[in-house]
């Protein structure tokens, strides 16, 4: 969850963290801090500070030169409340190392009482502090062989970076489960929990596996398998974006750029995915997999939060045109509830960082099941997209706002193209109805820009309804998940209470709720329960309910009843969630903005849920 960035070579190191840092506070902002070898190399220079970035760079004015080594680290507290005292880095007893940490050491308590039986004082109530003195006890003199041995006796999930005053120009990290990137450069190297940090120095990387290690020196770069030290050849992958493409490009916020984004990434899944023929490609499903994708038994959709709805509405697309048993399970339930999986099933694994704790552990599962895993992912190279039998990335490009919205988007085209391919090949789609949803799937990207011409409307609809604490969503079928979406976005950046509900439960207990004072936002574009919309929303307005209704051009009935009416072009209702969602995105970003919230980084949260 939290981010780190490390640097070794000739430039000042402090600048290059700060940036680094600077990318990667979406991960964390509860704190954050640097820790460099002074340039006598007698002690570590160290600065930490409780809250955001700005913080921490408003302290260093001054700042020492000739540092030519160092770490850097914003948290997401997970072991002791956000504050300076528990902010990263953090020493081993007699400050010989210093360590940062993104992940937890499960055991920490145990470790902890048996330092303190040996003399060792902790400070903070950090794990990660436990880890630095459990590595600086068993230090002589070498770094690597400090860390094996500290990790061998660690349980949990993490990604630690580690230097000591005592080996100048080295920088040691090693991974299990959360993510770390190398940057490799010209007499200098890089690592970081993402490749953001690395692009304003570099595009070339090398992606740690997990239960690796490396020792980085301005020249050289060195891996190991953690455990044993056997050395590891690792290849050089080249990033194919730029830094700017994470700048907010003159929008106020990341959020408000990326759900303009939309209609592009729309085109471009297009392009990469629609040949002129209308076939579907997916390169990185290699033609050996075919046989198996035919003879599969049952499809199990695994995820978390906004992916999980994007599982949610997959669900609903396969079970109609793969005519299989489909299953969508929140990933932290189902590595606990030893599912009933194995060979012939398909476990398809949908997340945007590719680094889910819950949906990696599931993987993991699935694959000790016998299944066969399917990532859809958008990161590059992450861990989930390394480890899984086939992938599919989402190409939405970096998405920085901790809500997510345009990688939702590519979620949703990604798992209908992925449907209308495996139908093909099971021959559970006719030829007419493919090349018809194919054309229709080739109009999203304007239909979606139709729908953010209304951002106007959207807003004068906000500013009349900003003030209200609860708001209830109601949706049918496909647009279910939109309206648990809908109120997830409105939740995560408003902190407004927000309730997603099937329409159709409506009578078993929401209808309590309405009344002249909550909105109401009802899903109803045209589908085969339209009219079953019209009549809750009949309901509604019958209790002086205020409704706030999503509808397809030409939708009279809604006109009539809705106090606030958005239009969709009209689609199949098998893309209407694509298209419906955009409005309730810019609808919870408004309500934010009137609150004066912190949209790209709201309370509480992290972009990348890397521990559980």
């Amino acid at each position: 969850m939290c981010g780190i960035v490390g640097y070794v070579g000739e430039r000042e190191a402090v600048p290059v963290l700060i940036k680094g840092l600077e990318h990667l506070e979406y991960r964390g902002y509860d704190s954050a801090g640097i820790a460099c070898l002074s340039h006598d190399r007698s002690k570590f220079f160290m600065i930490k500070e409780k809250g955001k970035l700005a913080e921490l760079k408003a302290q260093l004015n001054g700042v020492p030169p000739q540092m030519r080594l160092g770490i850097g680290h914003t948290r997401w507290a997970t072991h002791g409340e956000p504050s300076k005292i528990n902010a990263h880095p953090h020493l081993g007893r007699d400050s010989r190392i210093a360590l940062v940490h993104n992940g937890i050491v499960e055991n920490y308590a145990e470790l902890k009482s048996e330092l303190e039986r040996k003399g060792h004082r902790f400070k903070s109530k950090t794990d990660t502090e436990v880890a630095a003195h459990l590595i600086e006890y068993y230090y002589r003199g070498d770094l690597c062989e400090a860390l094996r041995k500290a990790v061998r006796r660690m349980k949990g999930f993490f990604a630690f970076v580690a230097i000591s005053h005592d080996e100048p120009n080295r920088l040691f990290a090693c991974k299990r489960s959360n993510p770390l990137v190398i940057g490799v450069g010209h007499n200098e190297h890089f690592v970081a929990s993402d490749v953001s940090a690395l692009l304003p120095y570099t595009k070339r990387v090398i992606y740690l596996d997990d239960d690796e290690l490396v020792e980085l020196t301005p020249d050289s770069v060195r891996v190991t398998q953690l455990q044993k030290g056997t050395k590891i050849q690792k290849k050089v992958s080249e990033i194919n974006w730029n830094v700017e493409q994470a700048q907010k490009g003159g929008f106020p916020h990341f959020m408000l750029k990326e759900i303009y984004e939309q209609p592009r990434v729309l085109s471009e899944t297009i392009l990469e995915r629609i040949d002129d023929k209308g076939n579907i490609h997916f390169e990185l499903l290699p033609k050996s997999t075919v046989k198996k994708l035919q003879k599969i038994k049952k499809i199990h959709i695994v995820s978390c939060g906004t992916a999980y709805h994007a599982g949610l509405v997959a669900n609903y697309m396969m079970g109609k045109y793969v005519r299989l048993p489909i299953e969508a399970t929140v990933s932290s339930e189902f590595r606990y509830e030893d599912p009933i999986v194995g060979p012939g099933d398909l476990v398809v694994l949908i997340t945007q960082s590719g680094e889910t704790a819950d949906t990696l552990a599931a993987l993991r599962l699935a694959k000790e099941k016998k299944a066969l895993t399917l990532a859809i992912v958008n990161v590059v190279g992450s861990t989930i997209a390394r480890e899984a039998d086939l992938v599919i990335y989402t190409q939405a490009g970096p998405e920085i706002g901790v809500a997510s919205t345009k990688a939702y988007i590519a979620q949703l085209g990604t798992l209908a193209l992925f449907t209308f391919y495996l139908a093909r090949l099971r021959k559970t789609i006719a030829s007419q109805e493919y090349r018809e949803l194919i054309g229709e799937f080739r109009k999203l990207p304007k239909s979606a820009e139709q729908v953010l011409k209304q951002v106007d409307d959207i807003d004068r609809c906000a500013r009349k309804h900003f003030h209200r604490k609860n708001f209830l969503y109601l949706g049918r079928g496909y647009n279910y998940p939109t309206a648990l979406e809908g109120a997830l976005k409105l939740k995560e950046i408003s902190y407004a209470h927000a309730h997603g509900y099937a329409a159709g439960e409506m009578k078993h207990g929401p209808i309590a709720l309405i009344d002249e004072e909550q909105l109401v936002i009802c899903i109803a574009p045209q589908s085969k329960t339209y009219d079953k919309m019209i009549s809750n929303i009949e309901e509604i307005k019958a209790r002086n309910g205020l409704v706030m209704a999503i509808g397809t051009y030409g939708s009279k009935a809604l006109s009539k009843l809705a106090d606030y009416l958005f239009l969709i072009p009209n689609t199949p209702e098998i893309f209407s969630p694509i298209l419906s969602v955009i409005t309730l995105q810019v609808f919870a970003y408004k309500i934010a903005v009137l609150n004066h919230r912190d949209v790209d980084q709201p309370r509480n949260l992290a972009k990348s849920v890397t521990v559980e």
